[in-house]
């Protein structure tokens, strides 16, 4: 009996590893994120019953970090990053979920960490940045900065 249980452990053990590293070996690799800040007023839209996510946006002429992004704009925060080709003043849009803060207000500037998508100036969301003492919007003041987006 004391030999039986230790079999069931060692399989049990063994089987949870083989599932984690067959999730892990199966998970495809992500892009790395980039900093891209967002002035409203920005509205999303939703199609195909609410399977796409679009939020349009005219891209900023400067980087955030030299210039605010525009009414609708929205601007790298260092610049365009190496691979991913942008035109000033060309329309754009994200492409996910931006959760509670599918609308940003006239005015406002939200912080989104963004990928690469397959379409030029299209970017993907991968995470809303929050400002501290702003934590239930995304709302952003200079100095803007690239960092805060996991690589």
């Amino acid at each position: 009996m004391f030999k039986s249980r230790w079999f069931a452990m060692a399989g049990a053990s063994v089987l949870c590893f083989a599932a984690v590293w067959a999730a892990n070996a199966q998970a495809p690799a992500q892009e790395p994120s980039f900093a891209v800040y967002c002035r409203g007023p920005l509205r999303t839209f939703r199609t195909e019953g609410g399977k796409v996510i679009r939020t349009p946006f005219k891209w900023a002429k400067e980087a955030a970090t030299k210039e605010n992004p525009g009414a609708g704009e929205c601007a790298w925060a260092d610049g365009p990053p190496q691979g991913i080709e942008t035109t000033p003043g060309e329309s754009g849009a994200i492409l996910g979920n931006l959760g509670p803060f599918d609308s940003i207000p006239v005015g406002t500037i939200g912080k989104v960490c963004v990928s690469k998508a397959s379409t030029n100036n299209e970017v993907v969301v991968r995470q809303v940045v929050r400002q501290l003492g702003h934590e239930t919007a995304p709302f952003h003041r200079p100095p803007f900065t690239a960092e805060g987006c996991p690589g």
